[in-house]
């Protein structure tokens, strides 16, 4: 503060350190294969299943189910950490002569795509050639999409490729003339007065690859569109009188979201294109399946990539509940491998006060053997790890205790499941897999309550609210502490620091996540704030706390006397 000179009075305004608002729960961390993945690699926030399909492309929600059936379930907001590698798989249908004519194409990498099977129903004109067709799309035995009664018709709504390519969630279609390098030629193309469509080859070929046509109710004179590729990507300029539109960065794969077609439809007005099929039109249909049709070639990265992505989840400290999104064909001992990278990654965040619970789900080889799941669950064993049962449940379950406030036990509570089966035990399986032995958070159909989760615990046995207690306490321990950073090191600051922790802890206890004791002789919580003679030289403050977190009942035994 300057000095006066003049006399006179001088006021200065100090202001107490603002308390931080409550922490964030029901924050998801997912990992697992998406349909576009970031280029950077940097973790993707979305709150709604239309964010995830728009952001990280259609495929997302048939490669990665957990992350739909989280946010489904009330997740706050799902943080997606993409897995990097792998190869889509694909299956090739054939038309009458034998020649193929449709290539199917997931539309995100990974093994699960070999779960896919394509049935084909044609209807045959008096030549017995088709002249429409059904795809049936089946995964798992379950038909997962339909598309009925296409035919080849580039323009027209039921045009086969440009309808599924539209529609589909797993799959893309392509041309077999449709390369993975192929692009149009380089050239300006100037529109005739009458508006006719302007066909464009394919570079260094000699077939017509699309055609370029005026929008709806544009004048076509003087309308010209000038083509530039450049690797991967095309360039566009359309001129009328002038610049009119750019475009750059756009595609010739229909999954990609620069696809050149759709681009131009969803951003343009002047100019629309067209993909022309390579075959003539006798031979553009393909043939009906005697029996599904199998998807092959599709891989998955290795566990390593994995662990690569989870320690990605790092970058985002407001994450509680992380899992990964593992196919249903995965190997056992690579499953167990990326839940022990999820366990350590949880354990890691909770020792740096970013504490998370990490979900996993058992796998179907394992899900009918209590003694695979015993060593599943050995391998995995921690407070930190919920092991979930039926398999592929973990992201709803991780959606379901996202939406419960942190002291509400999911024991009893309804859990939908989409289009999982619940799990199916013997009681005397249960009593082997409910504890003490084996902890398996189980989600079964029970008569009268419904499909539920039988009982809310880790793998170590106790319950997960209590850990979610626990961490929101750790959470708002920090970030209360960050505030009084850099302050002086007073009792009047360490006195503010105490109130403001006594307050949070309040707040809770009257919420009803923090209890006294049963007998009332010992208090919800404690809060000590001091700082020694050599902290005090060193510029530490040390907070201790103990908090007892509520409990849920989870059995009650009742007594009856009959009195005569």
């Amino acid at each position: 503060m300057a000095t006066l000179i003049v006399p006179g009075v001088q006021v200065q305004a100090r202001f107490d350190i603002v308390p931080p608002l409550p922490a964030a729960s029901g924050i998801v961390g997912v990992v697992g294969l998406v349909d576009r993945a970031p280029a950077d690699g940097a973790l993707v926030g979305v709150t709604r299943t239309s964010e995830l399909r728009e952001i990280l492309g259609p495929g997302t929600e048939a490669s990665m189910p957990e992350a739909v059936h989280a946010l489904a379930n009330g997740a706050a907001e799902v943080v997606v950490s993409a897995v990097p590698g792998g190869a889509r798989a694909q299956t090739e249908l054939r038309n009458p002569d034998g020649a193929v004519c449709v290539r199917l194409v997931c539309r995100a990498a990974g093994a699960w795509g070999n779960e896919l099977r394509a049935d084909l129903q044609a209807v045959t004109g008096a030549d017995n050639a088709p002249v429409r067709v059904t795809l049936r799309l089946l995964r798992g035995g379950r038909v997962a999409e339909t598309f009925s009664d296409l035919r080849v018709a580039p323009g027209q709504p039921d045009d086969l490729f440009e309808t599924i390519n539209r529609n589909s969630r797993h799959v893309v279609a392509l041309d077999p003339g449709f390369g993975a390098g192929t692009l149009p030629a380089d050239g300006t193309f100037a529109f005739a007065a009458d508006g006719a469509p302007l066909p464009v080859k394919e570079a260094a070929g000699a077939r017509d690859l699309l055609q370029l046509l005026p929008g709806d109710g544009v004048d076509p004179s003087g309308l010209s569109v000038q083509i530039t590729a450049t690797g991967p990507r095309i360039g566009l300029r359309v001129s009328q009188r002038g610049l009119q539109e750019s475009y750059a960065g756009l595609s010739m794969d229909p999954d990609d979201e620069r696809y050149l077609p759709d681009v131009l439809l969803r951003e343009g007005r002047l100019v629309r294109a067209r993909i022309l099929p390579s075959l003539p039109a006798e031979a553009r249909l393909p043939r009906g399946t005697d029996a599904p049709q199998d998807f092959s070639g599709g891989s998955s990265p290795g566990v390593a990539d994995y662990a690569t992505a989870i320690d990605r989840l790092e970058d985002d400290p407001r994450i509680d509940l992380v899992l990964a999104s593992v196919e249903a064909a995965r190997p056992g001992p690579e499953v167990a491998g990326i839940h022990q990278a999820l366990l350590a990654h949880a354990v890691r965040m909770a020792d740096a006060a970013a504490p998370r619970i990490a979900f996993g789900a058992v796998t179907p080889a394992e899900q009918g053997s209590p003694d695979a799941i015993r060593a599943h669950a050995a391998a995995v064993r921690g407070r930190r790890f919920v092991l979930v049962s039926p398999s592929g449940a973990a992201g709803a379950v991780a959606g379901a205790i996202g939406r419960l406030s942190p002291e509400i036990a999911p024991t009893f509570k309804p859990l939908p499941l989409f289009d999982i089966a619940p799990a199916r035990y013997r009681e005397s399986e249960l009593n082997r897999l409910l504890g003490p032995g084996t902890n398996l958070f189980v989600v079964q159909d029970r008569i009268g309550v419904g499909v539920v989760a039988l009982k809310g615990i880790d793998t170590t046995g106790d319950q997960i609210s209590v850990t979610r207690v626990a961490d929101s306490a750790i959470r708002e321990t920090k970030a209360t502490a960050e505030r009084f950073i850099g302050t002086t090191n007073t009792d009047e600051a360490r006195t503010a620091l105490r109130q403001q922790l006594v307050a949070t802890f309040t707040r809770m206890e009257r919420a009803g996540w923090l209890v006294p004791s049963t007998d009332g002789t010992d208090p919800a919580f404690l809060v000590d704030v001091y700082s020694t003679q050599q902290d005090f030289g060193q510029g530490i403050v040390r907070v201790d706390v103990a908090v007892r977190p509520v409990r849920a009942i989870d059995y009650v035994y009742a007594t009856i006397r009959v009195k005569v």
